[in-house]
């Protein structure tokens, strides 16, 4: 059983608009975003934070049958989507649609992708693409064993183990290739190349979904088929049975299918997109579910008018309770149907401006504003182990927590478009699912007749939160202000520790950081919450240029340290090192610096006559290898060598032509605060161990209490008196008798 409950600063409760009525679509007609590629015959599409940033992600499958072309995906820099894609597949395929998520259990979703023909029209295998520390390998690490024409993957928890496993429908349509589909599972993390499932009949499977249709708790698998109508296979206790027990009575090839609750009675029905390319009307169909687990065979619901049909999603749009339907078609513009309480509109109540050859339709909040933060409570239940949560398509879970202890990655997974949590135990007493949920979903499209795009959501978020500036040195001062319609009883959490419960709080950041900014407050409908990542960008960094001194001869070492409050991946240093000592650049070392591990540490520009240096630093982010982290420490050892001169040289950065001295982390670029530092002619004496300008008694025990009690050590040029290379016995002896025997004096004195 599932309850509504307020935990901290997370409450549950619906957007309700009066039934009845169709609602306003609050979705732009042109696109708010386009990718740039071409050519790439883009098919499978998948959202999904694939750097664990915050920050959703697009996952693309593109060559369809036409050409073999490489997998992309479009990594959100804060919220911005860029229209070329960040990472691409070494590897290209005819490549059908694509399932993400975490098959290895570490965190970090991964990139499974269904190859459709090798060459016209052979078999092929298909791959994943495996995620480490936010970095996928760009070559595939799993192939199944077998060769099939597989045109969709789907990831599921079949076995109730908490992993997932890979679903794969196979056959060719367009040759009449029927094979039986796959079901690859998961072992503790490692998918397993051979197939554990087969189906016991041969079809052209189109599209795979999971779902659990009856409510016992475990995952029942879904195929729309080109060569008759859609199937379920049910799964009892962990074992998927081998001939589907529900099928259409209807023949018309169906492109894709998902599970969703258009009824609004808890029970899941089947949305089915059909494609009259070899027959039918085309129609959009809902089989119902009848409140015991079967599925009506013949659909309840279909659309007014038919055609080349290939993709629906779901997602309560207007906010009145129900899931509404969008789709798509070949060379048409995608379209979206008002769910009326229960019942959705056989004629669509908007349509985009593109007309396209869709593939695949997703809801997802691009720019992630209209994310709010819940947490689901669900209690222990015969042994289930099967939990769905009460919003979807969910933009992130955050954390799964089972009779009170946060769960390991190993020990559950998930399905954030529907919205379902897989445990690898079940719970004995409840368990908690927090996660983000977004009320302004965007429409994005995959196609591959021009680009793909998404159709902006141009509502504001009911949460509505701003900053008068967001970033500035500390002490910074910022006045908050909250411009949610309707709000009060207030609480602002401000990442650092501090919060208020006025409407427009005035706060002081009094240290360095990215903070994350927390906003509750009661609407109209009940209690919401929402957070914006690094809301407020607060610097306090500080570059530190060391006090050395040096002899004439002398290799001098200068080591610089910085403390900084921002991760950070590439930092530009120019340097003066001006004055009246002849200091001539000899090499530079990272040794014991926090920056050993860089890809790139150089001197990349020098003017010996302007005394003037440039370095750059860049770091290698891999999962291993994470940007230089907030702290304090060393970050470069440069060495000179003095030829000459006297007095001192000062340490400080400059202007150099093109060159300003910049910290980049990937939210922001700034400069820090400098303390200057210098170089100084050193006025040692040698045999003066204890460095107070005198040789005598002192020096003596000074050099004992080092080499033989644990004492400090000397300034090496004061504690070698003998200049043999070496501090020991004989440094002391020269000392004694240079002042009790008449000795000659140390070296240089």
């Amino acid at each position: 059983m599932r309850t509504r409950i307020r935990i901290g600063c997370f409450i549950f409760a619906a957007v309700v608009f009066s039934s009845g009525a169709v609602a306003v679509v609050p979705l732009e007609t042109f696109t708010m975003w386009q990718s740039s590629e071409e050519d790439v015959y883009s098919t499978g599409m998948i959202w999904r934070d694939g750097n664990n940033d915050g920050y959703i992600d697009g996952f693309f499958s593109n060559g369809n049958d036409i050409v073999k072309a490489a997998n992309y995906i479009y990594i959100s820099h804060y919220g911005t989507l860029p229209s070329e894609a960040t990472w691409y597949s070494s590897n290209q395929e005819y490549s059908g649609h694509c399932s993400v998520g975490d098959i290895d259990d570490n965190g970090f979703p991964d990139f499974a992708v269904s190859n459709f023909i090798s060459s016209p029209w052979y078999p092929t295998k298909s791959n994943v693409y495996l995620n480490f520390g936010g970095n996928l390998n760009n070559s595939p690490d799993w192939y199944n064993d077998d060769s099939l024409m597989t045109f969709c993957c789907a990831l599921g928890d079949v076995d109730g183990d908490g992993d997932l496993d890979l679903a794969l429908a196979t056959g060719g349509p367009y040759t009449s290739t029927k094979i039986t589909d796959r079901v690859y599972f998961n072992n503790g993390g490692v998918l397993e190349s051979s197939p554990g499932w087969q189906s016991g009949q041969l079809t052209e499977a189109m599209h795979v979904t999971w779902g659990d249709v009856d409510n016992d708790g475990d995952l029942d698998l879904a195929f729309a088929y080109d060569d008759r109508g859609p199937a379920v296979y049910y799964n009892y206790n962990g074992v998927l049975e081998t001939m589907p027990s529900w099928s259409s009575i209807r023949t018309d090839p169906s492109n894709t299918l998902i599970f969703a609750d258009i009824s609004g009675d808890g029970w899941l029905d089947l949305v089915v997109a059909c494609n009259y390319q070899n027959g039918g009307t085309g129609r959009y169909d809902v089989y119902y579910n009848n409140g015991a687990g079967s599925l009506e065979t013949s659909p309840s619901w279909q659309s007014a008018d038919g055609g080349y049909g290939s993709a629906v999603s779901v997602y309560d749009c207007d906010h009145d309770g129900d899931d509404d339907l969008a789709s798509g078609r070949w060379w048409d513009k995608p379209r979206l149907y008002e769910n009326l309480g229960g019942t959705l509109t056989t004629t669509p109540v908007w349509r985009g401006n593109n007309a396209t050859v869709v593939e695949r339709l997703a809801w997802v909040d691009v720019d992630g504003d209209g994310c709010e933060l819940f947490a689901d409570k669900f209690y222990a239940s015969g042994g289930r182990k099967l939990f769905y949560t009460e919003y979807h398509p969910l933009f992130a879970i955050d954390s799964v927590a089972v009779d009170g202890i946060i769960l390991g990655e190993a020990d559950y997974c998930y399905h954030l478009e529907s919205g379902w949590v897989s445990l690898g135990q079940a719970p004995d007493d409840s368990l908690m699912i927090y996660y983000q949920y977004s009320f302004k979903n965007d429409l994005a499209v995959s196609n591959w007749d021009t680009y793909n795009m998404i159709y902006g959501n141009y509502n504001p978020p009911l949460v509505d939160m701003f900053v008068d500036s967001t970033m500035g040195w500390a002490p910074f001062t910022v006045q908050f202000t909250d411009s949610s319609v309707g709000g009060s009883n207030w609480l602002w959490r401000f990442g650092d520790g501090d919060s208020e419960v006025v409407r427009d709080p005035m706060h002081t950041y009094m240290d360095g950081g990215a903070f994350d900014v927390n906003l509750e407050v009661d609407l109209s409908d009940g209690r919401h919450s929402r957070m914006v990542k690094k809301m407020v960008v607060v610097l306090a960094d500080t570059l530190y240029f060391p006090e050395v001194s040096c002899l004439p001869g002398d290799t001098v070492k200068v080591s610089i340290y910085l403390l900084n409050h921002h991760p950070l991946h590439n930092l530009i240093l120019p340097m003066t090192y001006g004055g009246g000592l002849q200091l001539s650049y000899y090499t530079l070392d990272t040794d014991s610096c926090r920056t050993d591990y860089f890809e790139q540490v150089k001197l990349t520009d020098s003017s010996p006559a302007e005394k003037k240096l440039v370095f750059s630093f860049r770091a290698r982010i891999t999962g291993d290898n994470p940007p230089l982290e907030p702290g304090f420490g060393r970050i470069l050892n440069i060495y000179f060598i003095r030829t000459g001169g006297g007095g001192y040289n000062v340490l400080d950065t400059t202007v150099f032509p093109g060159r300003l001295y910049q910290l980049y982390a990937d939210y922001v670029e700034y400069q820090p605060y400098v303390v200057a530092g210098e170089v100084s002619e050193s006025y040692l004496v040698r045999g003066d161990a204890n460095n107070d300008q005198i040789i005598n008694l002192l020096d003596i025990v000074y050099l004992i209490d080092y080499l033989y009690k644990g004492g400090p050590a000397p300034v090496f040029y004061c504690g070698d008196v003998n200049v043999d290379g070496v501090i020991n016995l004989l440094d002391i002896a020269y000392l004694i008798a240079y002042l009790y025997q008449g000795g000659p004096p140390p070296p240089g004195n």
